[in-house]
């Protein structure tokens, strides 16, 4: 009877061990989590970022439907942050974005805020409508509905994103890896 005890007593262990092994697994490598991660929810709103575009010149859909241009100055770069904001809550929300909406905090500690590129932008002729367009200005979301576009922050040109922060009607915070 001890003999048969003591057998059922190390089986019991060996199990609680490998159980407790493989629940270690998943909570260190969490390998069923398929969430993007710079896909984040705030009360009311989802923001979606895109990896921001390090550039020197941006081309987008101005103002009347024509292209413009913005050039960053000497010593900056233009990043590019593009955005798919989605209303989650259950009215209308409105969203103003300018300056104050949000800010871009970079690895080294600076943190940038979003420029207007409609004060610094030089208007062309070309009627090309595949170009994204800037979120700027205010805008009402109806329930469920999605806004895309994108954001310019003039940044050093040894700029590294570590976070975004929007602070317009909702916050959220969106980290990059």
């Amino acid at each position: 009877m001890k003999l048969t005890s003591n057998k059922l007593l190390i089986v019991f262990a060996i199990i609680s061990v490998l159980g407790s092994m493989l629940i270690t697994f998943l909570l260190l490598f969490d390998p069923f989590d398929k969430s993007d991660s710079l896909y984040v929810s705030g009360r009311t709103l989802y923001i979606k970022a895109y990896e921001p575009v390090i550039v020197e010149n941006y081309k987008f859909l101005g103002s009347e439907n024509s292209e413009s241009s913005i050039k960053s100055p000497e010593g900056y770069k233009l990043a590019i942050l593009n955005l798919e904001i989605t209303n989650a809550a259950s009215s209308d929300v409105r969203i103003i974005s300018n300056e104050e909406s949000s800010e871009f905090m970079s690895i080294n500690g600076f943190t940038y805020k979003p420029i207007n590129p409609f004060e610094l932008s030089s208007n062309s002729q070309n009627q090309n409508t595949n170009l994204p367009s800037p979120i700027w200005g205010s805008y009402t979301l109806n329930i469920k509905e999605k806004l895309k576009g994108f954001l310019i922050f003039q940044v050093k040109e040894s700029f590294q994103p570590k976070k975004f922060e929007w602070n317009a009607s909702d916050r959220v915070v969106i980290s990059f890896d």
